[in-house]
């Protein structure tokens, strides 16, 4: 891994993360729901954007700036971790469990969704 490599997974994980923080921002009243819809959105789009690359001249530039960088920077794991935590801190079962289930399973739906997006608006 070379210097290009970490300048665009850095630039790109700036850019990731003040959109993260501007998205949690004008929705904060509405915790823990930003973080999830954050990752459903980073999961579609990772998904797309993992399919238009595969093919791509210079793929390992565009993965690191906009799959390692823009997309693992508005992602955030850690932050669903905490809000699950909260949540079964304070008693509220079943909206720590639909909110795993949905994150989760929403996760690997995002993913898959935007990976066949692909084909059905390039063919």
């Amino acid at each position: 891994m070379g210097f290009i490599h970490i300048l665009l997974m850095g630039l790109g994980g700036a850019l990731g993360s003040v959109l993260r923080g501007v998205f949690s921002h004008f929705l904060q009243a509405f915790s823990p729901w930003p973080t999830l819809l954050v990752n459903l959105g980073g999961a579609v789009l990772i998904g797309f954007l993992t399919r238009i690359f595969a093919e791509s001249a210079n793929q390992e530039y565009y993965k690191a700036f906009w799959i390692v960088g823009v997309c693992g920077g508005f992602t955030t794991f850690s932050t669903f971790g905490m809000d699950l935590f909260n949540l079964i801190k304070i008693g509220a079962w079943m909206h720590s469990a639909l909110y795993a289930c949905l994150s989760l399973g929403g996760t690997l739906g995002g993913i898959y969704i935007g990976y066949r997006s692909f084909s059905l608006i390039y063919g």
